[in-house]
């Protein structure tokens, strides 16, 4: 995916709230993803939502344990 001349991919975080003990942390935001179009090879950009849920590590370190995105287009095949 990275390699696609096309490739951009950029994330604007719009919250982010923590546990009461402090080990669990989500992020939610909108994303930007652009890649080739697999017909054409022209760039096609997808915009939508995410949210991303942390775990603290043993070792103090955060772990994304959880990871979603919700498009904004329409899914294929749906009427408009």
């Amino acid at each position: 995916m990275m390699a696609d001349p096309n490739f951009s991919l950029s994330f604007q975080g719009t919250r982010a709230d923590a546990s009461k003990g402090g080990d669990l942390v989500y992020t939610v935001g909108t994303y930007t993803l652009t890649m080739s179009g697999p017909k054409d090879k022209k760039p096609v950009t997808d915009k939508g939502k995410y949210m991303t849920l942390y775990k603290k590590q043993a070792d103090g370190t955060w772990k994304a344990v959880a990871d979603m995105i919700n498009s904004d287009l329409p899914a294929p095949g749906a009427s408009q």
